[in-house]
């Protein structure tokens, strides 16, 4: 007999409309189930096969209550403070030099150093007024998504977000941009330390074919046309990224995203259209996992990144710049 397939992950929707059910009605007995559309029934029925029989009344009920409360409003500790700065440029400047100047940290001194008008200009003359204050910021989080630090069907790609401040952003960018030029044959380096580097990475690459060898040298190809000829790995990583993202369910990618700053966000968005690859989806998102896994180990191998961290991201330093 052959092995059953493995149930697909549920989507966040799907997962949560199945707690709802089951913390406020009585799951398929309910009288709401055949309101729903066929095709919902059916990714419902899929989503209780993945989540089985882990959750009662009272646990679903619970875990809906926190999942809310990390969901209604971004969490500005985990939302990179230039996303704000691009959302308050729109605001008055008095509007501007009152949360700059009130805001708490890391949020108030980042605004400060990137709003010139605030370093500039004098500030209220007086405190404003807190709800108003409570208004500008929800406001300009108002297109920000929250959501919790850590879940458990979180792929790697969200979970290495999710554990690392501002320098391992960039640390992982690097080393998946090291990971992929090693992949491709290209690491041939005259210095000692790249050398080495390679070498750690070189064990935990995935197999070579040919077809993805072709897509990894376009990548660097690309990267480097960016750069003016130079090759930058952390550039080149931001490709490997966008597509890691491009599998991972909208809302939490965006959450994930939103970790990052600005305009690095917008430079991985621009590689998740998987559509526009030579090859198909599943097999380039199988392939930029294992360089994921092979950064990983070359940063933790380094003593970069804490292993701990990648398997409770709300324990490491996430959301710290």
């Amino acid at each position: 007999m052959p092995a059953s397939e493995p149930a697909r992950t549920p989507s966040l929707a799907e997962r949560s409309m199945l707690l709802a059910f089951l913390a406020f009605g009585t799951g398929p007995g309910d009288p709401g189930w055949p309101r729903l559309s066929a095709a919902w029934r059916s990714r419902l029925e899929g989503a209780r096969a993945a989540i089985g029989g882990r959750f009662d009344e009272g646990s679903a009920r619970g875990l809906l209550a926190v999942e809310h409360e990390a969901e209604a409003r971004a969490d500005p500790r985990r939302v990179h403070p230039s996303w704000y700065v691009r959302a308050l440029r729109r605001e008055a400047p008095s509007v501007r030099r009152a949360v700059a100047a009130t805001a708490p940290p890391p949020l108030g001194p980042a605004l400060r150093r990137a709003l010139d008008d605030a370093e500039r200009a004098p500030g209220p003359t007086h405190p404003p007024q807190a709800d108003a204050l409570a208004w500008a910021l929800a406001l300009a989080g108002e297109r920000l998504v929250g959501g919790p630090a850590h879940r458990d069907d979180d792929p790697p790609v969200v979970r290495a977000i999710a554990a690392l401040d501002g320098r391992g952003h960039f640390q992982l960018l690097s080393g998946l941009g090291l990971a992929k030029v090693a992949f491709a044959g290209e690491d041939r380096h005259d210095q000692l330390r790249p050398r080495a580097r390679s070498e750690i990475l070189r064990p935990s690459l995935p197999t070579a074919r040919l077809e993805l060898v072709d897509l990894a040298l376009g990548d660097l190809d690309a990267a480097r046309r960016l750069a003016g000829g130079r090759l930058r790995p952390a550039r080149l990583g931001l490709t490997s990224l966008g597509r890691l993202l491009a599998g991972v369910d909208p809302h939490r990618s965006r959450w994930a995203l939103q970790q990052l700053p600005y305009t690095v966000a917008g430079l991985a968005g621009k590689s998740m259209d998987l559509r526009a690859l030579p090859l198909p989806a599943d097999d380039v998102l199988a392939w930029e996992s294992a360089l994921l896994r092979a950064a990983v180990v070359l940063l933790i191998r380094e003593g970069r990144v804490d292993p701990s961290d990648l398997a409770d991201p709300s324990r490491g330093q996430g959301g710290r710049r």
